[in-house]
């Protein structure tokens, strides 16, 4: 028995799928409403690669991103990252690098490759894990309501002398009669006339 076919874990499961698809429509909601409030935006194919750096510039125009110029292959790239990431960064070292979806002056146009960021720029992603676990959750609804009802529980509510006649020994002249020992009558003690 799985621990989806318990009512409770199910619904507190549900209620973390939906909280997680809502997080997500959010997440999109706002990219979609900052792209278009944004006359500068261009989109961007989204992409992953790994570069080696070749220097680190500062970015005097702006307080977020610092530029960095790397080499992927035999081409150049000049990448403009968050001005922490970009201070982590050292000639020489090679990275995984995350393009955003979208460019503009404002924002970095890439980003280190973590899982937090690639699921903060592509929140759609968690749509995938959360789809499947909604049909996990209904398989083990559909299988849980599939199952049997419990058996009925018998008891038995009767007095001291119902209690009696039931598990008294059978009388020796219904044995001889040849009734089933499930269909005894209640023994009868009958007083003989003085």
């Amino acid at each position: 028995m799985s621990l989806l076919s318990r009512p409770t874990l199910r619904w507190t499961a549900l209620v973390a799928i939906w909280a997680l698809m809502a997080t997500v429509a959010w997440l999109m909601i706002v990219q979609a409403f900052l792209f278009v409030l944004n006359p500068f935006c261009q989109w961007q194919a989204p992409g992953i690669a790994r570069v080696t750096v070749v220097s680190v510039d500062r970015n005097l125009d702006s307080q977020i991103t610092d530029f960095v110029s790397a080499k992927q292959g035999d081409r150049e790239r000049v990448l403009s990252l968050t001005k922490a990431e970009a201070a982590e960064l050292h000639p020489e070292d090679e990275v995984w690098v995350l393009d955003a979806w979208y460019t503009d002056n404002l924002r970095p146009t890439q980003f280190r490759l973590t899982l937090l960021r690639v699921l903060l720029e592509y929140p759609a992603i968690l749509l995938l894990p959360a789809a499947f676990a909604l049909w996990r959750v209904r398989r083990a609804r559909v299988k849980e309501e599939a199952l049997p009802p419990p058996p009925v529980r018998r008891t038995f509510t009767d007095d001291f002398h119902l209690r009696a006649q039931r598990f008294a020994k059978a009388d020796p002249t219904t044995e001889s009669t040849g009734e089933h020992e499930g269909e005894r009558t209640p023994m009868h003690t009958e007083q003989e006339p003085r």
